[in-house]
């Protein structure tokens, strides 16, 4: 078990690995241009522009002219001499490699943040000089330069974002984003989790009778009409019959009600697939021999449904359980935009329209970790509700 659990981890952790890589070549295939905002386009210099491409290590000083341009002999510098429009020198700068840019991402991934007062960071401490902060948290605060009022953390750097969320850490516009989404998907998971196992369990219990044909009539029209139709119906009619808002607003009075509507629609097509899959797992369980002999031993038929149905028809739908609540983080891109909800949801596509490349990075590292860890948790989960599933088995295998 152990053994398995580790073997897992390193794979999770090597996928995840991959998939950052991949993401990385990809972004720095992209023109330079899009590490600059529209207004520094504009009013930047060919030279402000290479600067600021250094300090993000896209680019490097020419080791040839030293970031002067020229050779020994007077001309322009032949290596550096493709990135000006001088034809009399070059620009003093070189592409760096991208492994080397790389390698530059996972070594500054984790850096010292020194906070003021308010709370607003005004200095970074170099990534070198982290394992010294690891050791003694207080070395920076005892610094007799430093003010009390100041305070160090450990934090996770991905960068900052380009042009969506200028200047902003990655890391800081994902969990704000991320938190939104959460809240919202999380009710909509619980309300269509407990409706759909429900609702499933009813219609196996009266196959082929009028709540089984009610029920199947939902799903296939849930799964049959576009969901911005449905959306739209739900948000006129929950506007005109229950007055409850039609966007969502966390400063309103009672910011419960401009939740309402987003957790309605979000749980509406989770609960037609609970209901479709929990049907189908006990109608097959019903069909089997253990079942016809408890039923044969006296057994009512509601102590067969919940004592051994649905418990063996829930095991493939605890599966995908930890996978789904790990992906609320991700919000719903539908949704949150027909509502105006500021989560997730939009952020990736908003990311990648805007060139913001450090953020579809972080964003991407983070749908990753979540779909890689939630299919190893549900693994797990697995086991715990049925003892008999065993992840190794005899040869070595799942």
């Amino acid at each position: 078990m152990v053994r398995y659990i580790l073997k897992r981890l390193f794979q999770s952790l090597l996928t995840i690995l991959l998939v950052v890589c991949i993401v990385f070549f990809l972004m720095r295939l992209m023109p330079t241009d899009y590490f600059f905002t529209e207004d520094e386009l504009i009013k930047f210099t060919d030279q402000q522009k290479y600067a600021k491409l250094e300090r993000m290590g896209v680019m490097s000083i020419c080791k040839d002219c030293g970031g002067t341009g020229l050779a020994e002999d007077g001309t322009a510098c032949p290596r550096c001499r493709e990135y000006s429009t001088n034809p009399a020198c070059g620009s003093g700068y070189v592409d760096r490699s991208m492994f080397a840019q790389l390698g530059d991402f996972f070594v500054n991934m984790f850096e010292v943040r020194v906070y003021n007062e308010k709370g607003n960071v005004i200095k970074t401490i170099d990534p070198v000089t982290v394992w010294t902060y690891l050791q003694d948290p207080h070395v920076f605060e005892n610094n007799s330069k430093m003010k009390d009022s100041y305070h160090t953390a450990l934090a996770f750097n991905l960068g900052k974002s380009i042009r969506l969320e200028k200047g902003q850490y990655v890391t800081d516009v994902i969990m704000n984003k991320m938190s939104v989404s959460m809240s919202i998907g999380l009710i909509a998971l619980a309300v269509s989790l407990v409706l759909g196992v429900v609702l499933g369990v009813l219609q196996a219990r009266y196959k082929d009778g009028l709540f089984d044909h009610i029920g199947t009539g939902y799903t296939v029209l849930v799964n049959a009409v576009p969901h911005l139709v449905i959306y739209t119906i739900i948000m006129i009619g929950g506007a005109a019959l229950f007055k409850l808002p039609m966007r969502y607003d966390a400063t309103a009075n009672e910011p419960w009600k401009t939740m309402v509507l987003p957790i309605v629609c979000l749980s509406i097509g989770s609960t037609a697939g609970y209901m479709l899959w929990t049907r189908r797992y006990m109608v097959d369980e019903l069909n089997k021999d253990y079942i016809r002999l408890a039923k044969l031993k006296g057994l009512s038929d509601r102590k067969v449904m919940f004592r051994h149905v649905l418990k063996n028809a829930f095991v493939p739908l605890a599966q995908y359980l930890p996978y789904s609540i790990l992906l609320t983080v991700g919000g719903s891109l539908l949704v949150e935009r027909f509502f105006s909800v500021p989560g997730m949801g939009p952020e990736l596509t908003n990311a990648i329209s805007r060139y913001d490349l450090n953020l579809v990075q972080g964003i991407v590292l983070l749908y990753a970790t979540m779909g890689i860890l939630g299919v190893f948790l549900g693994d797990l989960l697995m086991t715990l509700i049925d003892p008999r599933i065993k992840l190794v088995g005899k040869e070595g295998v799942r």
